[in-house]
Protein backbone atom coordinates (compact mmCIF):
# COMPACT_ATOMS: atom_id res chain seq x y z
CA UNK A 1 0.00 0.00 0.00
CA UNK A 2 1.37 3.41 -1.01
CA UNK A 3 2.25 5.82 1.77
CA UNK A 4 -0.26 8.66 2.19
CA UNK A 5 0.73 12.00 0.71
CA UNK A 6 1.13 14.51 3.54
CA UNK A 7 0.32 17.61 1.48
CA UNK A 8 -2.78 16.11 -0.10
CA UNK A 9 -4.00 14.91 3.30
CA UNK A 10 -3.54 18.39 4.77
CA UNK A 11 -5.29 20.05 1.84
CA UNK A 12 -8.29 17.71 1.93
CA UNK A 13 -8.56 18.07 5.71
CA UNK A 14 -8.62 21.87 5.42
CA UNK A 15 -11.27 21.66 2.69
CA UNK A 16 -13.40 19.47 4.95
CA UNK A 17 -12.92 21.89 7.88
CA UNK A 18 -11.18 19.12 9.84
CA UNK A 19 -7.78 20.56 10.60
CA UNK A 20 -5.34 17.87 11.83
CA UNK A 21 -4.17 17.85 15.43
CA UNK A 22 -0.71 17.80 16.97
CA UNK A 23 -0.09 14.72 19.07
CA UNK A 24 2.65 12.76 20.81
CA UNK A 25 1.19 9.43 19.70
CA UNK A 26 1.93 7.46 16.55
CA UNK A 27 -1.16 5.28 16.97
CA UNK A 28 -4.41 6.89 15.76
CA UNK A 29 -6.32 5.18 18.56
CA UNK A 30 -4.25 7.09 21.13
CA UNK A 31 -3.74 10.31 19.19
CA UNK A 32 -6.71 12.23 20.53
CA UNK A 33 -5.88 11.40 24.15
CA UNK A 34 -2.29 12.53 23.64
CA UNK A 35 -2.99 15.67 21.66
CA UNK A 36 -1.01 18.84 22.34
CA UNK A 37 -0.86 22.41 21.13
CA UNK A 38 2.92 22.53 21.23
CA UNK A 39 5.06 21.91 18.16
CA UNK A 40 7.94 21.35 20.56
CA UNK A 41 6.23 18.43 22.30
CA UNK A 42 4.40 16.97 19.30
CA UNK A 43 5.93 14.18 17.24
CA UNK A 44 3.06 13.46 14.84
CA UNK A 45 0.18 15.13 13.06
CA UNK A 46 -3.13 13.36 13.58
CA UNK A 47 -5.51 13.38 10.60
CA UNK A 48 -9.14 12.45 11.14
CA UNK A 49 -10.10 12.93 7.47
CA UNK A 50 -10.71 10.93 5.36
CA UNK A 51 -9.68 8.24 7.86
CA UNK A 52 -7.76 8.37 11.16
CA UNK A 53 -3.99 8.27 10.66
CA UNK A 54 -0.84 9.78 12.14
CA UNK A 55 2.12 11.09 10.17
CA UNK A 56 5.49 11.95 11.72
CA UNK A 57 6.20 15.68 11.72
CA UNK A 58 9.59 15.05 10.13
CA UNK A 59 7.94 13.54 7.04
CA UNK A 60 9.47 15.04 3.89
CA UNK A 61 6.79 16.55 1.64
CA UNK A 62 6.61 17.29 -2.09
CA UNK A 63 7.07 21.00 -1.40
CA UNK A 64 10.55 21.96 -2.58
CA UNK A 65 12.04 25.23 -1.41
CA UNK A 66 14.40 27.33 -3.51
CA UNK A 67 16.75 27.25 -0.54
CA UNK A 68 19.17 24.37 -1.28
CA UNK A 69 19.55 23.68 2.44
CA UNK A 70 15.82 22.99 2.78
CA UNK A 71 15.03 21.43 -0.59
CA UNK A 72 12.19 19.17 0.57
CA UNK A 73 10.28 20.89 3.33
CA UNK A 74 9.12 18.69 6.20
CA UNK A 75 5.56 18.40 7.49
CA UNK A 76 6.40 20.31 10.69
CA UNK A 77 7.45 23.38 8.70
CA UNK A 78 4.46 23.10 6.36
CA UNK A 79 1.98 22.90 9.23
CA UNK A 80 3.68 25.77 11.07
CA UNK A 81 3.46 27.95 7.94
CA UNK A 82 -0.25 27.11 7.72
CA UNK A 83 -0.80 27.98 11.39
CA UNK A 84 0.87 31.35 10.79
CA UNK A 85 -0.91 32.08 7.51
CA UNK A 86 -2.58 35.25 8.79
CA UNK A 87 0.44 36.87 10.45
CA UNK A 88 2.81 39.33 8.72
CA UNK A 89 6.10 38.02 7.37
CA UNK A 90 8.29 39.60 10.10
CA UNK A 91 6.17 38.01 12.83
CA UNK A 92 6.22 34.64 11.05
CA UNK A 93 10.01 34.75 10.91
CA UNK A 94 10.23 35.84 14.55
CA UNK A 95 7.96 33.03 15.75
CA UNK A 96 9.91 30.49 13.71
CA UNK A 97 13.17 31.65 15.28
CA UNK A 98 11.65 31.43 18.76
CA UNK A 99 10.35 27.93 18.06
CA UNK A 100 13.72 26.80 16.72
CA UNK A 101 15.35 27.70 20.04
CA UNK A 102 13.20 25.05 21.72
CA UNK A 103 13.45 22.34 19.08
CA UNK A 104 16.33 19.84 19.06
CA UNK A 105 18.86 19.86 16.23
CA UNK A 106 17.47 18.18 13.14
CA UNK A 107 13.92 19.28 13.86
CA UNK A 108 14.25 22.99 13.16
CA UNK A 109 11.42 24.80 11.38
CA UNK A 110 12.29 25.72 7.82
CA UNK A 111 11.42 29.31 7.01
CA UNK A 112 9.65 29.79 3.69
CA UNK A 113 10.25 33.00 1.79
CA UNK A 114 7.25 35.22 1.08
CA UNK A 115 6.38 33.84 -2.37
CA UNK A 116 6.79 30.24 -1.20
CA UNK A 117 4.54 30.72 1.81
CA UNK A 118 1.93 32.53 -0.29
CA UNK A 119 2.04 29.78 -2.91
CA UNK A 120 1.68 27.07 -0.26
CA UNK A 121 -1.25 28.71 1.53
CA UNK A 122 -3.05 29.42 -1.74
CA UNK A 123 -2.73 25.77 -2.73
CA UNK A 124 -3.70 24.39 0.67
CA UNK A 125 -6.83 26.56 0.72
CA UNK A 126 -7.86 25.23 -2.68
CA UNK A 127 -7.63 28.63 -4.39
CA UNK A 128 -5.10 27.16 -6.82
CA UNK A 129 -4.83 23.72 -8.39
CA UNK A 130 -1.14 24.05 -9.17
CA UNK A 131 1.93 25.13 -7.27
CA UNK A 132 5.31 26.14 -8.58
CA UNK A 133 6.99 24.51 -5.60
CA UNK A 134 4.95 21.32 -5.16
CA UNK A 135 6.22 18.45 -7.26
CA UNK A 136 3.52 16.22 -8.80
CA UNK A 137 2.92 12.77 -7.43
CA UNK A 138 4.89 10.31 -9.53
CA UNK A 139 2.75 9.00 -12.39
CA UNK A 140 -0.14 11.37 -11.69
CA UNK A 141 0.65 13.75 -14.56
CA UNK A 142 0.90 11.01 -17.18
CA UNK A 143 -2.31 9.39 -16.00
CA UNK A 144 -4.11 12.73 -15.93
CA UNK A 145 -3.04 13.55 -19.50
CA UNK A 146 -4.24 10.17 -20.74
CA UNK A 147 -7.61 10.60 -19.06
CA UNK A 148 -8.02 14.10 -20.48
CA UNK A 149 -7.18 12.97 -24.01
CA UNK A 150 -9.61 10.07 -23.78
CA UNK A 151 -12.33 12.44 -22.57
CA UNK A 152 -11.66 14.81 -25.50
CA UNK A 153 -11.94 12.03 -28.06
CA UNK A 154 -15.07 10.61 -26.42
CA UNK A 155 -16.65 14.06 -26.51
CA UNK A 156 -16.01 14.27 -30.25
CA UNK A 157 -13.31 16.91 -30.12
CA UNK A 158 -12.00 17.31 -33.66
CA UNK A 159 -8.61 18.71 -32.74
CA UNK A 160 -7.41 17.85 -29.23
CA UNK A 161 -4.53 19.84 -27.82
CA UNK A 162 -1.59 18.82 -25.73
CA UNK A 163 1.08 20.74 -23.89
CA UNK A 164 4.36 20.11 -25.63
CA UNK A 165 7.27 21.70 -27.39
CA UNK A 166 5.28 23.48 -30.07
CA UNK A 167 4.92 20.70 -32.63
CA UNK A 168 1.86 18.81 -33.75
CA UNK A 169 1.67 15.04 -33.41
CA UNK A 170 -0.70 12.46 -34.80
CA UNK A 171 -2.59 10.03 -32.60
CA UNK A 172 -5.10 7.35 -33.46
CA UNK A 173 -8.68 7.49 -32.23
CA UNK A 174 -11.16 4.82 -33.35
CA UNK A 175 -8.78 3.65 -36.08
CA UNK A 176 -8.51 7.12 -37.63
CA UNK A 177 -5.58 9.53 -37.30
CA UNK A 178 -6.33 12.54 -35.12
CA UNK A 179 -4.17 15.65 -35.38
CA UNK A 180 -3.04 16.81 -31.96
CA UNK A 181 -1.89 20.43 -31.75
CA UNK A 182 0.27 21.88 -29.03
CA UNK A 183 -1.81 24.02 -26.65
CA UNK A 184 0.42 27.06 -27.12
CA UNK A 185 0.11 26.86 -30.91
CA UNK A 186 -3.65 26.47 -30.61
CA UNK A 187 -3.79 29.65 -28.51
CA UNK A 188 -1.79 31.50 -31.16
CA UNK A 189 -4.00 30.24 -33.97
CA UNK A 190 -7.13 31.22 -32.09
CA UNK A 191 -5.79 34.74 -31.48
CA UNK A 192 -4.90 35.47 -35.08
CA UNK A 193 -7.01 37.97 -37.05
CA UNK A 194 -8.29 37.12 -40.49
CA UNK A 195 -6.62 39.37 -43.04
CA UNK A 196 -8.42 40.02 -46.35
CA UNK A 197 -11.80 38.92 -47.65
CA UNK A 198 -12.79 35.71 -49.39
CA UNK A 199 -11.86 36.96 -52.90
CA UNK A 200 -8.46 38.12 -51.72
CA UNK A 201 -7.72 34.72 -50.23
CA UNK A 202 -8.73 32.94 -53.49
CA UNK A 203 -7.28 35.27 -56.14
CA UNK A 204 -4.58 37.18 -54.30
CA UNK A 205 -3.98 40.91 -54.13
CA UNK A 206 -4.33 42.83 -57.42
CA UNK A 207 -1.00 44.40 -58.45
CA UNK A 208 -0.84 48.18 -58.14
CA UNK A 209 -0.22 50.02 -61.42
CA UNK A 210 2.08 53.00 -60.93
CA UNK A 211 1.08 55.02 -64.07
CA UNK A 212 -1.69 56.95 -62.33
CA UNK A 213 0.61 57.75 -59.42
CA UNK A 214 3.23 59.18 -61.78
CA UNK A 215 0.58 61.25 -63.59
CA UNK A 216 -0.61 62.79 -60.35
CA UNK A 217 2.93 63.57 -59.30
CA UNK A 218 3.70 65.26 -62.63
CA UNK A 219 0.57 67.42 -62.58
CA UNK A 220 1.38 68.73 -59.12
CA UNK A 221 4.69 70.18 -60.24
Amino acid sequence: MAAPDALQLLRSSIAAAKTPLLTTASDPSEADAKRTDSLVEATHLYFTHPSPQCLPLDTATRFESTNPDTARVDLRSIFFAWQQKDVPVPEYISRAAELDKQLPEGQKVRNLVFVERLDLITWLEGASEESEYIKPIEGASTLGDAVNRAADVAAGAAVPTVGGSGVGVTQTAGGRPVKVIDARLQAIYSGERRLGDHNTVLRGIKPTVGNNILAVASSSR
